[in-house]
């Protein structure tokens, strides 16, 4: 159930104190490489990702949770919740406290400092940094993506759990949570190159892990969050020249990192490889706000009584007193676009959502209670190749109209080809050279952090499973099911499939029968 920002607020100074600090038993590294699709990992290109996956547990179903966009993820990591719990349901999300009539972008961390300002939070959810600092216990973040994402993976360090830095903060002013690390960071290393997202950035990031981090801060669980091959991908596509100098460079970057964690302690060192998303390559361009113009809606829009948040391969809509009226007539209008795929809505049962043809937001776990959108859809794509040969096409929203030239891509929508992730676990407390076949998410890492910490995750619904599955004295396995479920009304039909692990569900892809 979801808990209003000041009772959750109560309830977190009412907790217990952080205990005294415990010495670290081990060091779980979770990196990050936004982006990164499975079938990018090779020996040629990746020797070190390559190697871990030989060696290590690889998930072969595992999930972005939609849309699948980098914050919304990046909040599901840092709370192992999902977005009905922990409030951050896009890119681009629409509150009115800080917007009055537009959405705002989450990647920039003064719009979630103006969140906060709003609701006492930006994430709605207990973090993975409060619940090891109550435990004595220390996570440090590093991100070289946007300030919005670096501030997301521990939002609650500028209140006393544990640190977050990311070098393009306030640059020159501010590289950290807490101020103390912040100003350790800029007199020791000085400020990044000024491009966010590039290799510069990044090598700058791993500098200070590797050079002060581990030795001086000794976190229990770091995570570290690595931006260029996004960036590279966006503009070239999957496996472009650029994109695999991007992966050669990351990798070279992660062989170091983990080579120093080695050879800094002699405590057991776990490693979680995983990336937010996976990437399709923009083919055709649809501007849905004139679209849904032309079809009778842009009084509506222009008015604000449709709020339209872009995320590019998918869109959310808030419909401004949650109108059923004009839910329903959107809903109608979206039906009849070639463009739309499948679409969600608040409210309705046994998957299905409030307007017939539809699904519930429940479904994806997105109907948060004062944040979520009304409705949202995803847009259509194919599994016809880039220029490099690799699967994935996608209709996006887009000021462009018509088709797209180029190999840029994204990511954002219900294709399998940006749902799957990549997701490897390896080290003394997981299982060797194993394959599983049981879904996973993003949501489940803080959980199973945590059971190897022996902490338990306190959250009794609406978050992720820990993966036991995979520890190395867990069970051989977990009963696992699929099934798929249809929507129909006046001639527009969709389906949306969904793996089952342990009671939790997993949405695989969406799309809607042509």
């Amino acid at each position: 159930m979801w808990i209003p920002a000041a009772a959750l607020a109560a309830l977190l100074c009412a907790l217990p104190a952080a205990q005294a600090v415990v010495e670290p038993s081990r060091l779980i590294a979770v990196f990050v490489v936004d982006g990164l699709r499975p079938d990018s990992i090779n020996p040629v290109d990746t020797p070190t990702l390559a190697r871990l996956r030989a060696e290590g547990a690889e998930y072969v179903n595992s999930h972005s949770i939609f849309p699948t966009v980098t914050r919304l993820n990046a909040a599901t990591l840092a709370t192992g919740a999902y977005p009905s719990q922990h409030g951050i349901v896009g890119n681009s999300m629409f509150v009115a406290g800080v917007n009055a009539g537009s959405p705002f972008d989450t990647g920039d961390y003064r719009q979630l400092l103006r969140l906060e300002e709003i609701d006492g939070r930006a994430a709605l959810a207990q973090t993975l940094g409060e619940i090891l600092q109550r435990n004595g216990r220390k996570l440090v973040t590093l991100s070289s993506g946007t300030t919005g994402n670096g501030f997301l993976l521990n939002p609650q360090a500028r209140h006393g759990a544990g640190a977050a830095i990311h070098g393009q903060f306030d640059r020159g002013t501010t590289a950290a949570f807490p101020r103390t690390v912040s100003d350790a960071v800029i007199k020791r290393f000085g400020s990044p190159p000024a491009e966010p997202d590039n290799v510069g950035q990044m090598q700058w990031t791993d500098a200070v892990l590797r050079d002060y981090v581990l030795p001086e801060l000794r976190p229990d669980v770091v995570i570290d969050w690595m931006g260029p091959l996004d960036a590279a991908q966006h503009a070239n596509g999957v496996s472009a020249p650029q994109a695999k100098e991007a992966l050669r460079r990351i990798d070279e970057s992660l062989s170091r990192t983990i080579a120093k964690m080695q050879s800094n302690s002699a405590l057991p060192l776990d490693v979680i490889i995983t990336s937010d998303h996976g990437f399709a390559q923009h083919t055709t361009g649809v501007n849905v706000s004139r679209a849904l113009g032309d079809a009778g809606l842009g009084d509506a829009i222009a008015s604000a009584r449709i709020v339209v948040a872009s995320q590019s391969q998918s869109v959310l809509f808030y419909v401004r007193d949650r109108e059923p009226d004009l839910t329903q007539r959107l809903v109608r209008v979206l039906q009849r676009q070639p463009w739309v795929d499948v679409i969600f809505t608040r409210g309705g049962s046994a998957g299905h959502g409030s307007v017939p043809g539809t699904f519930s937001l429940d479904l994806v776990k997105g109907s948060h209670a004062s944040r979520g959108a009304d409705v949202a859809i995803s847009l259509a794509w194919t599994s016809n190749p880039n220029p490099y040969g690799v699967k994935g096409t996608q209709t996006i929203n887009s000021s462009t109209i018509g088709r797209l030239e180029g190999a840029a891509s994204g990511h954002g929508g219900l294709s399998p080809w940006v749902v799957r992730n990549t997701l490897i676990v390896w080290g003394p407390d997981f299982k060797a050279r194993t394959r599983i076949d049981a879904p996973a998410s993003l949501a489940d890492l803080t959980p199973t952090m945590l059971a190897v910490l022996g902490i338990d995750h306190g959250c009794a619904a609406g978050c992720g499973r820990a993966l036991r599955e995979a520890l190395k004295n867990g069970p051989g396995s977990v009963k696992t099911s699929k099934r798929v479920l249809r929507a129909s009304a006046d001639g527009y039909r969709a389906s949306v499939q969904i793996s089952t692990a342990a009671g939790h569900e997993y949405v695989d892809t969406g799309t809607r029968e042509r």
